[in-house]
């Protein structure tokens, strides 16, 4: 787990965080994302996602609007990229978050 900068704990991977949330949202009318895609790269194709088997024993991630997030399985959730050592998230429902930053007029996400 990276460094605590608040009481709510957070992992990063590349550019991407997953912040774990007291409660789990409320996702009615969230859709499911099958493939497990969380961010694909725009220069490699390369993809942050949750492993196949996290996605198999139960693990699942939801897009509600523009906003994503994971519920994990008892066992917890391993999210894997081609670039980026594996990060395994304890049980429990995170917030998808990506990072980003200032351009000089405005506020955008991090391409990867």
């Amino acid at each position: 787990m990276d460094k605590k900068t608040s009481d709510r704990p957070f992992w990063r991977q590349g550019d991407i965080f997953f912040v774990k949330l007291d409660r789990e949202p409320d996702l009615e009318g969230a859709k499911a994302v099958k493939t497990g895609v969380i961010a694909r790269g725009e220069t490699t194709g390369h993809a942050h996602r949750v492993s196949p088997s996290s996605l198999a024993d139960g693990a699942a991630l939801m897009l509600l609007g523009r906003e994503m997030f994971l519920k994990t399985a008892e066992a917890g959730a391993t999210i894997v990229h081609e670039e980026h050592g594996p990060v395994a998230l304890p049980a429990g429902a995170y917030a998808v978050v990506n990072q980003q930053e200032f351009d000089g007029l405005r506020w955008r996400t991090v391409l990867d």
